[in-house]
């Protein structure tokens, strides 16, 4: 089958005449061009060209050949352009953004970033960091923000931002509210509110348990945030959640603790799937405010 590097380069010889010439138009060696259309001669079994001294001439089928490429090459070139004008005008962003994550950068997402590029659709799902994953490796979302595990998935690429601290959280009028760190045993026995099995978080805290031979003692899990934050700052128990997750006009105390566990947090896409120009403005402005926050 004739390639289209094939329908270029025999076009340039047919309107110049002359290998040399239509090299040079190219951009490719003399003998390139030579090969190819002696390929080219092979494969189709038609002699596409006679020599009148260095002048070359198209033959009849070569001529007949020439019609049917004038008629693709345009064709294909629109193609090309209409191809790139996909890719650097999708402008339409599914986005994966998780609530402890979504407390501080989805404001800034849907205010700056939004106001500095009108053009693109934002499309953003608040969930949990293991849905988030899923979602994006189903190619369901483009883009995750989220926290995550480097084994959740081989089908994924991981672009660390920074090291999620996670901390106890608990109501200002708890008898651990005023430390400025707790041990495993100061909230070993204490009564949780926890985020779901959605979350990594929820892994980790039942690890960092199973670490120390016991069970949490989780009254309730719930997939939304302003429910466990709810429940805190009523008095009834406490949890734990990414330290960003608790902003400063809460009624909520977030205690180090002494042994720390991070989570990691960045940008995750597909691997092997094409990272657009939309997305890419939007990964080079999550990568920007991070170092400034």
């Amino acid at each position: 089958m004739m390639t289209l590097t094939q329908m270029r380069y025999f076009y340039e010889v047919c309107q110049w005449q002359n290998i040399t010439k239509a090299a040079e138009h190219l951009h490719v060696s003399q003998p390139t061009i030579s090969v190819a259309m002696q390929t080219l001669e092979a494969e189709t079994g038609l002699n596409l060209f006679h020599r009148e001294g260095r002048k070359l001439v198209v033959t009849p089928e070569g001529s007949k050949l020439l019609g049917k490429v004038n008629h693709i090459l345009p064709q294909m070139d629109q193609l090309e352009t209409e191809i790139q004008d996909m890719a650097h005008n999708r402008n339409h962003i599914r986005m994966a953004l998780p609530l402890q994550i979504g407390t501080r950068f989805l404001p800034r997402i849907l205010g700056e970033f939004r106001l500095a590029h009108p053009q693109i659709k934002l499309e953003i799902i608040e969930t949990g960091g293991i849905s988030a994953l899923q979602m994006v490796e189903d190619e369901k979302l483009d883009i995750a923000l989220t926290n995550y595990a480097t084994g959740f998935s081989q089908k994924l690429c991981y672009q660390k931002l920074y090291d999620c601290e996670c901390c106890f959280v608990t109501y200002p009028f708890h008898p651990l509210a005023k430390r400025k760190s707790v041990s495993f045993a100061d909230f070993a026995d204490e009564e949780l509110v926890m985020l779901d099995s959605h979350f990594f978080i929820y892994r980790m805290v039942h690890d960092l348990y199973t670490a120390h031979s016991c069970k949490p003692r989780v009254i309730h899990f719930s997939p939304y945030l302003h429910t466990i934050k709810n429940l805190v700052e009523s008095g009834i128990c406490s949890t734990f959640l990414a330290r960003q997750a608790v902003l400063p006009d809460e009624n909520l105390v977030a205690v180090a603790l002494e042994e720390p566990f991070y989570i990691n947090s960045g940008i995750v896409t597909k691997k092997g799937r094409q990272v657009y120009e939309d997305e890419q403005q939007l990964i080079d402005y999550l990568q920007q405010i991070t170092k400034d926050m």
